[in-house]
């Protein structure tokens, strides 16, 4: 497998995962506050791990 596919193998788990927690979150027998408040935390992760994720293909194609 070579690297671009591998990328884009984990890029879509994670992806996958993300959705799945989101709507997980969604069906959640809790106050509507505490859901939002989980889907802005898990928005927030989920930038930061895109964002370290980019920088390390920018940093090995560079």
């Amino acid at each position: 497998m070579s690297k671009s596919n591998a990328a884009n193998v984990i890029m879509a788990f994670t992806l996958g995962g993300l959705v799945g927690a989101g709507v997980a979150l969604l069906f959640a027998p809790q106050s509507g506050q505490k859901t939002r408040r989980k889907i802005i935390d898990a928005v927030d992760d989920a930038r930061e791990e895109i964002s370290d994720y980019a920088d390390k293909l920018k940093s090995r194609f560079s």
